[in-house]
């Protein structure tokens, strides 16, 4: 049983029930240290973060040393506070120090910071000292743990020990694993399974969503994360996805109520205020997009994996607001960051300075990208997109061509561009084989780059026809 499903049980519900009673009538309770953890966390995933904290709290203080309280309140620490070092004073106070769930705590802490082998050598050292009753749950809960943190052929090693191939919680893992790997029919195939057979459980018709987005079901993925989103309307993830979809299918204003929603729920994540600053570019209202990509910036701890996006984002936005030098800025600052990828860079340092109109320097930067990059399709695919945007379409044409248009790519992204310039350029017939190929692989992106005026219900397998027909009576 997942804790969604135990919080809605007769048992949770009798226990809250008890607690609160005796809350309200001042009147002293005994609970055990797990029933005051499972009571804080339905709290906390209830948004009540004030009043889950002074619980756990609480329950420290009375049993100290039980692993249950302060492995909930390390992972606090750890998840929300981005405290790896609190964390770690935590869970050293656990006396078990057999405890799986320490185990697991010890390893996610490891995870944080990145440090993936000595996390994989910890838990094989363990394994030589759990017992062989429990071994099937120990695979399966660690291949979740390396799943969460999307190291996706660690959690597949990991899964592959353990012998339940008929469990839900091994069907589920499998369907991450296709999903992460690209494999999103066999994702979907899963995942309908288990929704079939367990239709409460948000956590499936989150992944299903996944798995329908990235296959362009655009509308189904909104579907399946308003049925997630009626489970628990806390649910940040299908929050997160439902706002995903919205901006696939250009609702961008409805889209900006979700994301907003998303940051008032967790406001010391980055994810929601930097989704609302891409938005408020799309809606080309772009000092708000600023202040809310700042926000970001100041929420994003230095080793965020999304500070480089952030900051190529703000470099984008001050360059669209004709602000160079902040543009400039923000490109070093990228530069610094963490996982920065520097041939990305060097493109978008080519897009300000040919906004600027510095031709010579900007297709400098360019082939340093492409060069550095040992001639990465997707680096040049950048510099393809970002010559196309400032309005060089022959030349962006180039690029696209060369890339896509000759032979079978395998490619989903970038087909748009190729219509974009064929229908520029007035190259007709390529125009429709590149519009077929882009509505067909990526019509987030049609919507993107000659959506415009595509109306906000139109379903997207209808997409190429219409632009055809509309394309025709211009």
């Amino acid at each position: 049983m997942t804790n969604d499903e135990y919080f809605k049980s007769q048992e949770f519900k009798d226990i809250l029930h008890v607690y609160e009673k005796g809350k309200q009538e001042g009147v002293s309770i005994y609970l055990d240290p797990n029933d005051l953890a499972d009571i804080a966390e339905y709290y906390h995933l209830q948004g009540q973060i004030d009043k889950s904290v002074a619980l756990i709290d609480e329950a420290i203080n009375l049993f100290p040393g039980s692993s249950a309280p302060l492995i909930f309140r390390a992972r606090i620490e750890l998840l929300v506070n981005n405290d790896p070092f609190k964390a770690e004073e935590f869970a050293e106070q656990v006396e078990d120090k057999t405890d799986l769930e320490y185990h697991y705590l010890k390893t996610e802490i490891m995870l944080v910071r990145h440090q993936d082998r000595e996390a994989d050598r910890y838990l094989l050292d363990c394994l030589g000292t759990i017992d062989e009753s429990d071994r099937e749950d120990f695979y399966i809960d660690v291949a979740t743990l390396f799943a969460d943190y999307d190291l996706i052929d660690k959690a597949h090693e990991w899964l592959m020990r353990s012998q339940l191939q008929d469990s839900d919680n091994y069907q589920e893992l499998t369907g991450r694993i296709a999903l992460a790997k690209g494999d999103y029919m066999q994702s979907q195939h899963i995942f309908n399974d288990l929704v079939e057979k367990n239709p409460y459980s948000g956590s499936y018709w989150n992944h299903l969503a996944s798995s329908q987005y990235m296959s362009n079901e655009i509308r189904e993925s909104i579907t399946s994360s308003e049925f997630s989103i009626a489970i628990n309307p806390n649910d940040d993830e299908a929050i997160l996805n439902k706002a995903n979809g919205l901006f696939a299918l250009g609702n961008y204003e409805e889209a900006l109520l979700y994301y907003k929603r998303l940051t008032d729920m967790c406001p010391k994540e980055e994810t929601g205020e930097m989704f609302q600053g891409i938005t408020f570019i799309k809606l080309n209202r772009l000092k708000e997009a600023v202040e809310h990509l700042k926000q970001a910036e100041e929420i994003a701890g230095r080793d965020s994996e999304t500070l480089p996006d952030i900051y190529q984002t703000l470099a984008y936005t001050f360059s669209s607001l004709g602000e160079s030098q902040q543009a400039m800025a923000y490109i070093k600052k990228a530069e610094q960051a963490l996982g920065a990828n520097l041939n990305e860079l060097s493109v978008l340092r080519g897009h300000l300075l040919m906004g600027q109109g510095e031709v010579e320097r900007a297709r400098e930067s360019y082939q340093k990208a492409i060069y550095d990059s040992d001639f990465d399709p997707d680096i040049i695919l950048r510099a393809a997109i970002s010559i196309y945007e400032n309005n060089y379409i022959e030349l962006a044409y180039g690029f696209l061509h060369t890339l896509l248009g000759i032979g079978e790519t395998g490619r989903t992204d970038g087909y748009s561009y190729l219509a974009a310039c064929c229908k520029e350029l007035g190259k007709d017939s390529e125009y429709k084989k590149a519009l077929k190929k882009a509505c067909e692989r990526n019509p987030v992106e049609v919507r993107a780059v000659l959506g415009e005026n595509i109306p906000s219900t139109l379903d997207p397998s209808e997409y190429y026809h219409y632009l055809i027909e509309h394309t025709d009576k211009q």
